[in-house]
């Protein structure tokens, strides 16, 4: 399936050594390409989609001239990859060497060349418990995915699950560069004015506040932490992962 995008996957090989600002500056240089630009902990996305026709060069032309500019720069090596969708931008680039780039034709024949021969494990989600799973019933490769139907995956690591998995096993993914992702965590405090001992009391400070703001961005959760701090200053801990 064709996105119709170019994204370009860094993995920056960082001294131990540097500079705290370091990964600021890269990201002011590499917004001279693209504005959007997205930080990761060890690299960088960027979508080239609409800078090809401003630089006049291709998405391979843009990657080289980025990887120079890093180096001359920053002295900072860089492995690169260029697909039509962040997940096979990132699959690509973990098989890249230092100083080279991979660059996948945002086509059906090369995407699907490229994916069905890779272990299951390297598709984003496939963590070492569930890639032991899919290897109990022959699934093996991402090809071996790609060719069974999304119910017999959703029966096997459950509806999201499986959905997901068959969709990234055909190389579908709509995730976009977000030049300003969100907070891996969020977090409020309310002080009761007297002990408070409703339930639903402390329900409504999670669903008005952090409700709200997780709704207002458009985000999900994947777990609540709860701290209870009584009139004593002891504390009370609780966290639960949502299904």
């Amino acid at each position: 399936m064709m996105s119709g995008r170019s994204i370009l996957r860094l993995s920056f090989d960082l001294p131990p050594d540097a500079d705290a600002e370091l990964p600021e500056r890269l990201r002011r240089l590499l917004e001279d390409f693209t504005p959007r630009v997205q930080l990761l902990e060890d690299g960088a996305l960027l979508d080239l989609t609409g800078a090809t026709r401003w630089w006049q060069r291709d998405a391979r032309g843009i990657t080289e001239l980025v990887q120079l500019r890093v180096l001359a720069y920053f002295g900072v090596r860089s492995a690169a990859a260029v697909a039509g969708t962040p997940m096979l931008a990132a699959m690509a680039c973990a098989l890249t060497p230092l100083g080279r780039r991979t660059v996948i034709d945002d086509s059906p024949e090369a995407i699907s060349s490229f994916l069905r021969p890779r272990p299951v494990r390297e598709l984003p989600g496939v963590g070492g418990k569930t890639a032991a799973l899919l290897g109990e019933y022959g699934l093996h490769t991402v090809g071996d995915v790609a060719d069974v139907p999304q119910h017999t995956l959703q029966r096997l690591l459950g509806a999201r699950a499986g959905r997901a998995l068959h969709e990234h096993a055909r190389g579908h993914d709509t995730t976009a560069v977000d030049p300003t992702p969100a907070p891996a965590s969020l977090s409020t405090e309310h002080r009761f004015p007297r002990d408070e001992l409703d339930p639903a009391a402390h329900r409504r400070i999670l669903a008005d506040d952090l409700g709200a703001r997780l709704r207002g961005a458009g985000q999900i959760a994947t777990g609540v932490t709860s701290t209870i701090r009584y009139a004593d200053l002891t504390a009370t801990r609780r966290s639960r992962t949502l299904p």
